[in-house]
């Protein structure tokens, strides 16, 4: 029998990219040699359809097969990238991402329509490419100069690295053109703000909270209003800015109320489930014979100061710190898989042998040469993640060796720093739509803190928000000694890295700025509003130190 060398055999790796065997991948999809335009659009609806049910898997099956079809259609380039950032593949995606901007720049001469432009700055702006971001947006607009999305699109690119004054005059331009849009208005209100004209900020949010024409605008308007009124030291209207902001946002999460319990049910069965034996199961000796790094993992609470400790680490050339990494996500969903138990981390860490939580141990290292590169593999790896503090169980299982840095800050602060803040609506964010919501998850996450941190192997250095502030050197000194790296003069300039950089968490305008002390103890200014939840509160006040406030904290 006569065999096609251009045909891949049934078992052989698809010639599509995706990694999967032919036979499973495209061999049944499009039987022939040939793609016709019908071909072509079937691929594209089932594509599409594949991402509204949440199954990138297909989509980017299909994303390949057009890719190999028309391999310079930026279309397609943009959303296989999208598909596999999507897909928890960044690097990957970002690297379609960037050919699909490639493109519309070549074929930005030939057309006048800047749609798609802005769609993929967009897109990139989103996965933090600021730059390439920036320069399709300028492009846009230079191919239709009085466009108010490609003026909005600019306007959002620069304020979100914080050149707020290049900003501003695009943004009074798209307000012009559309006097009553509530984004176009919120945006140049925050825009006005960060330029020192508050009140003139404040103005523009009355009128998208008094319109209330779309709800979820609404909600941001009133949450604005709050940061801003906060500023201006008129701390009661702040607060019920606040409040405001807070039931607008939780009449959108109808669809999550199902939903509140999940957190705490998660932090239960890991209290109940990680117990010391299970986390002395395998010692370091045993797990660390695969040579492997060991990565240390920067957690804690929302807003307790985990972007500016990873920014100053990020400073350090021995030092590799991620920002909002989903490295520890996909860590539980490979658990998941291969122990057949779900929801239940614990449960599924016992199920598996030693080889297994080698096979875990090596998926995770894979991941950060997928998303980093090998450079990561040469540093201290430092992943950031707060809401990782959930999964210490796990991280302390499958990596005994690593380093634990535990993020602290007075729980008052904590939780008024919270409620400030717009969170992406999801099970594990529900709960902080509301003050007494957010002092309940602050609680539950303590208490499996102070629960577990004494039975895991794993080297923990607890590192107060307030020291930080009042004696950085002193205290990110500890930090590197504890990292295993000499201090470096750099760190005191974390800012400048900082500045003009896409940050992913709402403190991407903080920590752009030198150290300040302002943060420390604002809780004060709204003493008068934690009578209710002051009981949640006090053991973990008490617990880590804050109750003499001559003494906020020391590591």
């Amino acid at each position: 029998m006569t065999v096609n060398p251009s045909q891949p055999g049934r078992n052989t790796p698809c010639p599509c990219g995706s990694g999967r065997k032919y036979k499973a991948c495209c061999l049944n999809l499009l039987p022939g040699t040939d793609t016709t335009s019908h071909d072509l659009k079937t691929l594209q609806n089932l594509a599409q359809s594949a991402i509204g049910q949440g199954n990138f898997s297909e989509a980017e099956r299909c994303f390949r097969l057009l890719h190999s079809a028309r391999p310079n259609d930026a279309y397609i380039l943009a959303s296989l990238g999208q598909t596999l950032c999507w897909s928890n593949r960044k690097q990957s995606g970002l690297g379609y991402l960037r050919q699909a901007a490639r493109q519309l720049e070549r074929q930005a001469t030939k057309t006048a329509d800047p749609r798609h432009l802005i769609e993929l700055s967009a897109q990139l702006l989103h996965w933090g490419e600021a730059a390439v971001a920036e320069r399709l947006a300028r492009l846009a607009i230079k191919l239709s100069p009085s466009s108010a999305a490609a003026l909005n699109n600019l306007a959002l690119c620069l304020s979100r690295v914080n050149r707020h004054q290049e900003a501003l005059p695009l943004a009074q331009r798209v307000c012009r053109q559309l006097p009553d849009h509530p984004g176009a208005n919120i945006l140049l209100a925050i825009i006005e703000a960060h330029c020192g004209d508050q009140e003139a900020a404040l103005a523009r949010l009355f009128k998208v909270t008094s319109a209330d024409a779309e709800p979820d605008q609404t909600a941001r308007a009133w949450l604005e209003s709050g940061v801003i009124l906060d500023k201006l030291q008129r701390y009661p209207a702040a607060f019920a800015a606040f409040e405001h902001a807070a039931a607008a946002h939780n009449s959108l999460a109808d669809a999550l109320d199902g939903m509140r319990e999940h957190i705490f049910t998660v932090l239960n069965n890991n209290k109940q489930g990680y117990t010391p034996a299970l986390l002395q199961r395998w010692s370091r000796t045993e797990l660390c014979r695969d040579g492997l790094p060991a990565p240390a993992f920067l957690i804690g609470f929302l807003r307790s100061g985990t972007t500016l400790t990873e920014q100053v680490i990020g400073n350090h050339p021995q030092l590799a710190a991620n920002d909002e990494s989903g490295l520890v996500f996909e860590l539980g969903q490979e658990l998941e898989k291969l122990s057949g138990v779900s929801n239940n981390h614990a449960l599924a860490l016992e199920q598996l042998d030693i080889l297994q939580i080698g096979a875990l141990r090596q998926f995770f290292w894979r991941r950060v040469r997928e998303e980093h590169g090998a450079e990561f593999m040469h540093k201290q790896l430092v992943d950031k993640n707060a809401m990782n503090t959930i999964e210490l169980g796990l991280i302390s299982v499958i990596f005994p060796e690593a380093k634990i840095l535990f993020a602290l800050r007075d729980p008052r602060d904590v939780c008024i720093s919270c409620f400030m803040q717009a969170f992406s609506l999801a099970p594990a964010t529900v709960n902080l739509l509301s003050w007494q919501g957010i002092a309940r998850q602050y609680a539950a996450v303590m208490d499996y803190w102070l629960t577990i941190r004494g039975h895991i192997q794993p080297d923990v250095l607890e590192l107060h928000y307030e020291d930080c502030v009042a004696d950085f050197e002193t205290t990110y000194r500890q930090v590197f000694e504890f990292l295993g790296v000499d201090w470096r003069p750099e760190a005191l300039n974390f800012h400048k890295r900082a500045h003009g950089r896409f940050i992913a968490t709402p403190s991407f305008a903080a920590v752009s700025q030198p150290i300040y002390s302002t943060a420390v103890a604002r809780w004060k200014c709204y003493a008068d509003y934690y009578q209710p939840v002051l009981p949640l509160l006090q053991p973990y006040i008490n617990a880590f130190g804050y109750g003499d406030e001559k003494n906020p904290g020391a590591i």
